[in-house]
């Protein structure tokens, strides 16, 4: 037993003293400070070069960016043109034939308030819904009724004038 601690306190001995030797020896400071200077130098030349690259890709932005406003002015210039009053009106009668319609025969559509009120809940969605589509229903009172027979239905709005057979 007092073989192997003396081993192990050996071993102890040897690592420290190397240890001891590396850090007394006299050109550890200015190996120290070689290190460090290089550690130093290095971190600044990896920022610096990583700064160039996100200027160099600032650059690109921009000059993509300027690509795009160019051409969103270019659609929105040819959007106006295209919606000018004078080049439809000009494609009309050109194209489709259309004429122009004096201002006696135009006439104004004006909704009334109680059209323009929608409904605030669900259930008022499905009652408007609703009533919308009952007013195209046909309807039959005792009137119309004779013998068990319901009248014809038409459908199609063109064919009202015109009877079935």
């Amino acid at each position: 037993m007092k073989k192997s601690m003396r081993r192990f306190s050996e071993t102890v001995q040897i690592q420290s003293s190397i240890l001891n030797r590396f850090r007394s020896h006299r050109y550890f400071p200015l190996a120290m400070l070689v290190v460090i200077v290089l550690l130093a130098s290095c971190i600044h030349i990896w920022q610096r070069v990583m700064v160039l690259d996100l200027v160099h890709k600032v650059s690109c932005l921009k000059i993509d960016n300027a690509s795009l406003i160019d051409d969103a002015r270019k659609v929105h210039s040819d959007i106006a043109f295209l919606s000018s009053s004078a080049r439809i009106e000009q494609y009309a009668s050109d194209s489709l034939g259309l004429k122009t319609v004096p201002a006696e025969r135009l006439y104004t559509l004006i909704r009334t308030r109680q059209e323009i009120s929608e409904p605030v809940d669900d259930i008022a969605v499905v009652l408007a819904a609703v009533k919308r589509v009952a007013a195209y229903i046909p309807s039959v009172t005792k009137a119309n009724v004779t013998a068990g027979e319901l009248p014809q239905t038409t459908i199609d709005s063109l064919s009202k004038g015109v009877d079935a057979e």
